[in-house]
């Protein structure tokens, strides 16, 4: 049953995956690729996307970092006030429809010539609640637990090393048989002197201690 005119849907248990990728394009920087993704995922509509955990949406969607799914949650959080007020109207399945405002009457200002101005500008990232709690911890990059993918990364490149020759840091007799399992018990024992390579798209990077990340893991 569709809702009066007056109460506006976002999604419906009734569209197609398509149409609700369709209608996540909505927000900014989500285009139909990331959308697809998204639904993919379980996050089909605005209101779940408002709703999301940066750490858990960074993870489940590929190719998403930690700081652009932060964006992409206040931008879905705006869009959804914007419909509640009125100022834009989402149709099933369609495009945004935003009411335009007022043109502003033009701003002239007098500028001094450039050889007066000696201002150098500084471009300063804002730094959240949760980059300085994740700073403070020694893990500046990404989701303060160990991704499955990482997980899986470590676990492979012990399990080589372990069948190189390279000795082990518990008791074999009472480990299990098999070179994975054996390199998955020393990854929950905490004992594995690894660090975590992180890389931003910009190239930058950081090496994370394996043990800080293990802080914050379920490895059960």
């Amino acid at each position: 049953m569709s809702n009066g005119p007056d109460e506006r849907k976002t999604t419906t248990e009734e569209m197609t995956p398509e149409e609700k990728a369709s209608l996540l394009t909505n927000v900014p920087g989500v285009g139909p690729r990331t959308a697809e993704k998204m639904v993919a995922a379980g996050y089909d509509s605005i209101e779940r996307l408002a709703a999301a955990q940066p750490e858990e949406l960074a993870e489940a969607v590929a190719g998403l970092s930690v700081s652009k799914a932060e964006a992409v949650i206040a931008e879905a959080s705006s869009l959804l006030e914007a419909v509640k007020a009125g100022a834009v109207d989402l149709s099933e399945g369609r495009k945004t429809k935003r009411k335009k405002p007022p043109a502003p009457e033009p701003v002239r200002i007098s500028l001094p010539p450039a050889e007066e101005v000696r201002q150098t500008e500084e471009v300063v990232r804002l730094e959240t609640g949760l980059d300085r709690e994740k700073k403070e911890l020694g893990i500046p990059i990404g989701p303060k637990w160990l991704t499955r993918f990482e997980k899986a990364r470590i676990i492979g490149a012990r399990a080589l090393q372990i069948a190189m020759g390279a000795p082990t840091l518990i008791d074999r007799s009472k480990a299990p048989k098999g070179l994975f399992a054996l390199a998955e018990v020393e990854l929950r024992a905490g004992v594995l002197p690894m660090t975590v390579r992180r890389t931003l798209p910009t190239g930058e990077y950081a090496d994370i201690p394996l043990s800080a990340l293990l802080k914050h893991t379920r490895l059960d």
